[in-house]
């Protein structure tokens, strides 16, 4: 798992120089994920869209036939507010994050040096397979009163056989997505009144108690007990775990 999170960290550099060299943004904040890894990063007006994509993955292609090296950087406060005072947002970062008198480690890789804790594959040439698979917008420290931003999100492998597997599990799982399927066939459908809920159809009302009947079965046979609790809460519950942010709308 541990080489896994430092393989896609480090393709988030590669991302990161991708967007920072081709389009001029201002990068912020480029983690690994559970399934991947993305950036955010700030460029005005512009829109990242599908037509960017081949330039990113060219791009990522050329650093990684470079075999650029990550070198670790450690620098004072005031280096680095010296180093990424082009970046508002770096700097942000650095004035809140780091404590006066203490240091802050940054990851070269070709023109780019990014903030980081690391750690990160010795050269970029270890990333042989990397594609972006979608854009998003984004907000600065996820607070909607910020600046907007753009996500790019990318998976990357260290060969092209193990990309194009990862692909064809992609397609399948979506092929077989429930809520893709369940539409298809007419299970369910959603609606204003309830957004975020489903109204099934007497058809996948069958479907719902059979599946039911099926859980109760296993419950009381595995020596389980059913208990019910509330569909309405207090707001605040909402709030602790993360859906208000999200879906505050509705």
């Amino acid at each position: 798992k541990e080489g896994k999170m430092a393989f896609w960290h480090s393709s988030a550099h590669v991302l990161g120089q991708c967007m920072e060299t081709e389009f001029g943004v201002h990068l912020c904040y480029g983690p690994a994920t559970q399934d991947g890894f993305y950036y955010d990063a700030h460029s005005g007006s512009e829109k990242f869209t599908q037509d960017d994509y081949k330039k990113l993955e060219d791009k990522a292609k050329k650093i990684a036939s470079e075999k650029q090296p990550f070198q670790r950087l450690v620098l004072t406060k005031e280096e680095a507010l010296r180093l990424f005072d082009y970046n508002p947002f770096k700097v942000q970062l650095i004035t809140n994050k780091v404590a006066d008198g203490a240091n802050a480690t940054a990851y070269r890789c070709g023109p780019l040096i990014d903030l980081c804790m690391g750690p990160h594959l010795p050269n970029t040439s270890k990333v042989k397979a990397f594609k972006i698979m979608k854009n998003s917008s984004a907000y600065w420290l996820g607070d909607n009163e910020n600046d907007s931003l753009q996500r790019v999100y990318g998976i990357s492998f260290p060969n092209k056989k193990d990309l194009t597997e990862y692909l064809h599990f992609r397609e399948e799982a979506e092929r077989r997505d429930h809520r893709t399927v369940g539409k298809a066939q007419k299970l369910f459908y959603s609606h204003p009144f309830s957004p975020g809920s489903f109204f099934f159809t007497k058809e996948g009302s069958t479907i719902y108690n059979n599946l039911l009947d099926l859980m109760r079965h296993q419950y009381s046979f595995r020596g389980f007990s059913e208990v019910m609790t509330p569909n309405i809460y207090n707001l605040r519950l909402w709030k602790i775990s993360g859906h208000y942010q999200n879906y505050k709308e509705n």
